[in-house]
């Protein structure tokens, strides 16, 4: 009787094992990348440079915001105030370098500027108690 030669068949299933479950790996990987990659386009604004210095003017207890300027300024149409959490509105129109106003806050108190910009959307430009 002639013997038939002996195949050792236990490491080729480790091997299918590996390669499938790297191709499983890759492809939720692409699955996940195409269901979030639309949603981070959307979501995507760039961040816009607009410098407004706030002072304490000891003379009234006020702040007066200066505009200093910044690569954004020209795309800004309004900035508003909101001191302690309360609107205090628009405290500049299309503002220009140079451009002072004040708001009705006192020392203390937590002001935030926001830009509102000609593309629609909106940005903190300075917050700070004061």
């Amino acid at each position: 009787i002639m013997k038939l030669p002996k195949f050792n068949e236990e490491a080729v299933s480790p091997v299918i094992g590996v390669i499938l479950m790297v191709a499983i790996v890759v492809i939720l990987a692409a699955v996940v990348w195409v269901a979030v990659a639309p949603m981070a386009d959307e979501n995507l604004q760039s961040t816009k440079i607009v410098k407004v210095t706030g002072t304490l003017v000891k003379a009234n207890d006020t702040v007066s915001y200066l505009v200093n300027g910044g690569s954004g300024l020209s795309q800004v149409s309004t900035i508003n105030a909101s001191v302690n959490g309360v609107d205090q509105g628009i405290i500049f129109t299309d503002p220009a370098v140079g451009a002072i106003n004040e708001t009705d806050a006192v020392k203390g108190d937590r002001v935030i500027l926001i830009g509102y910009f000609d593309d629609g959307s909106e940005q903190i430009i300075d917050d700070r108690t004061y």
